[in-house]
C-alpha cells in the first residue's frame, strides 16, 4: 500500500503544482504549492499565517488536494520552513478518470456570468478557479451568503477570455473559506453542472 501511495503521489504531485491544504482543526483552506515528494512524504510550501500555525499543526487529519487527488495525512512535520506531510491514503475526487479538472489563475481570465438568483436582475461575474466536465468552482467575497448548499442557478455562462465556452444550469455542492498564497481570504464555492451546452467553436480555436 505504501508503494502504491508513493507512486500516485509521484505522478500527481509534480514540483510547483498548485495545491489546497486543509486540516480538521481549522475551517479554512490554504492555497499552496508542491515542492517535492520522497516516497510517501509530501513537501508543501507553508502558506499558513503565523497566527494560525499552532492551531493548524494540532489538527488530527490533513488533506492536500492536487487536481483530481485528495492526499490524506495524519502526521505533519516541518523542515524549519515548509510542511512535510506523511501520506496515508490517496482518494480520487472524480468518479471517472475522464473527468479531468483544470485550475485557472486570474491572469487566464476564465469567468462565469449569471443572474443573481435573489433579485433575478443583477448580472454577477465571478472568477472561475477550476473546472471539469462535471462542474466548476468560483471565488467570491469571503462573507457572501448567496451560495447556500443546494441552490440552483439557471443559465451559467462560462467564458474564456471573450469567448463563450459553455452555458448550463448549476447547483451549489460545497463552499469553504479559502486563503490564497497572497494571504487574501475568499469563499470558494463548488458547483455541479445540471445541463450543459458547449460552444464547439471555442474548442476548435
Amino acid at each position: 500500500m505504501t508503494k502504491l501511495i508513493a507512486t500516485l503521489i509521484r505522478d500527481a504531485a509534480q514540483p510547483n503544482r498548485p495545491a489546497i491544504v486543509s486540516g480538521d482543526g481549522l475551517s479554512i483552506s490554504f492555497g499552496s504549492r508542491i515542492l517535492r515528494t520522497e516516497g510517501n512524504l509530501l513537501y508543501v510550501a507553508n502558506t499558513v499565517p503565523f497566527s494560525l500555525i499552532s492551531t493548524f499543526s494540532k489538527s488530527q487529519n490533513f488533506v492536500i488536494q492536487v487536481d483530481l487527488l485528495r492526499i490524506l495525512s495524519d502526521r505533519l512535520e516541518s523542515d524549519g520552513k515548509n510542511f512535510i506531510f506523511h501520506a496515508t491514503k490517496v482518494d480520487s475526487i472524480s468518479d471517472t478518470r475522464s473527468d479531468e479538472r483544470f485550475n485557472f489563475s486570474s491572469e487566464e481570465n476564465v469567468r462565469c456570468e449569471f443572474t443573481n438568483p435573489e433579485d433575478e436582475e443583477t448580472i454577477l461575474v465571478k472568477q472561475v478557479l477550476d473546472m471539469s466536465a462535471s462542474g466548476f468552482s468560483l471565488r467570491t467575497w469571503a462573507k457572501s451568503t448567496l451560495f447556500m448548499s443546494g441552490r440552483q442557478i439557471h443559465n451559467v455562462r462560462i467564458l474564456i477570455g471573450d469567448k463563450l465556452y459553455s452555458e448550463s444550469g448549476a447547483e451549489t455542492v460545497y463552499q469553504r473559506r479559502f486563503m490564497d498564497e497572497n494571504g487574501k481570504t475568499h469563499l470558494q464555492v463548488g458547483f455541479k453542472f445540471l445541463t450543459a451546452k458547449t460552444n464547439d467553436k471555442t474548442h476548435q480555436t
